[in-house]
């Protein structure tokens, strides 16, 4: 028995709504003659089972791969890893890579390597049926005639940034890109002292009665995300080395969690 090809929807886990739109579009065109795999999709990843083993293993045996380009998965990592392992098949013409992108995505914004690929707008009517009668030609099948774009269109999000960002999103971090990228644990370190405890210092040595006792940052609730982001710093750099930044100024946590901390 052949077995059915397969359809990679590669997607931030934020944007799971939208592909399941597109696969339901790809049933109604495809049927049961192809396999779609959406990470998010219960029953594609059984719990307890090595998830990437299985991420891995669908991207290899994929003849087509469908890139979701959204605000928030054009800055997760996973994304360029499942689009690096697909490349690499295409460049042995064993595969197809189709980027789609939100409304909001300019098309000719995106980075390499998909800069180098037409890519389609899940916006665009003629974008989405185009994408679909590519991937019926590779096929050498599929009903077109069942598919609707505006099924996907009329239910798109009015606007990625009212989205709530999923925490398997978050977890994974972002592709950084600002000004500190290659910086030394040292440097970052001076960054957060010169930026975040300095001023204070200043401060208190222009005002000394209002800065009694040591109260650099005492008492104050700091979010390390939001520091990261204030700073411009890489994520992560705030809640690795504040402490360590703090004890040289004779400071050590009172409390502290997951997300935030605050000296005594």
């Amino acid at each position: 028995m052949t077995e059915k090809p397969v359809i990679f929807i590669s997607h931030a886990s934020t944007d799971k709504p939208v592909a399941h739109l597109i696969k339901q579009e790809i049933d109604a065109v495809f049927g049961d003659d192809v396999e779609v795999f959406v990470s998010s999709l219960p029953g594609n990843i059984d719990p307890g089972s090595d998830w990437l083993q299985i991420i891995q293993k669908k991207l290899e045996g994929a003849t087509v791969v469908i890139v979701l380009i959204t605000p928030i998965s054009i800055h997760r990592p996973w994304i360029w890893f499942e689009v690096g392992a697909a490349w690499l098949k295409m460049a042995e013409q064993k595969r197809k890579i189709y980027p789609i992108c939100a409304p909001e995505i300019e098309l000719g914004t995106l980075p390499e390597p998909l800069s180098r690929i037409h890519a389609s707008s899940l916006g665009k009517t003629d974008d989405i049926k185009q994408l679909f009668r590519s991937i019926s030609e590779v096929f050498g099948f599929g009903d077109l005639k069942n598919l609707k774009p505006a099924r996907i269109k009329s239910n798109l999000p009015k606007s990625w940034s009212q989205l709530k960002v999923d925490e398997k999103d978050l977890d994974a971090g972002t592709i950084y890109t600002g000004p500190y990228r290659g910086y030394s644990d040292e440097e970052l370190k001076e960054i957060i002292d010169q930026e975040l405890f300095l001023p204070q210092v200043e401060n208190e040595q222009q005002f000394p009665t209002l800065y009694r006792n040591n109260t650099i940052l005492h008492g104050e609730l700091i979010h390390f995300k939001k520091t990261d982001t204030k700073l411009r710093l890489p994520p992560g750099t705030t809640k690795k080395f504040i402490i360590d930044v703090a004890a040289r100024y004779g400071l050590s946590p009172s409390k502290e969690w997951e997300n935030t901390i605050i000296f005594g």
